[in-house]
């Protein structure tokens, strides 16, 4: 299952508090001279992560990646057991970046 899949059945089991599915899926990169922006979540539902600015690429990607790895802790604590050992097939984190 992805994890739309997991949190629309989630949200139809009456589960509460789910987060909104791209925030678990996309993390976005851009300069912001002289430092670099990192978020999570696809527009219109991105926010940022952190202070929202790194010193470089590298780091505010890496920044995204860990905000949605916490992102999924979070959803699998809210998930019954079935949908939970869902995660393990969860694939990486979609990453767009431009310079």
């Amino acid at each position: 299952m992805t994890i739309d899949d997991v949190i629309k059945e989630a949200s139809a089991r009456g589960i509460t508090g789910l987060p909104e599915p791209s925030r678990l899926t996309h993390v976005r990169v851009w300069p912001a001279q002289p430092q670099w922006v990192a978020e999570v979540g696809a527009p219109p539902h991105n926010d940022s992560v952190g202070d929202g600015l790194y010193d470089t690429k590298d780091e505010a990607e890496q920044a995204g990646r860990e905000a949605v790895q916490e992102g999924r802790a979070h959803l699998v604590t809210l998930l019954p057991a079935d949908l939970a050992a869902t995660a393990e097939s969860w694939p990486e984190p979609d990453v767009t970046t431009w310079d």
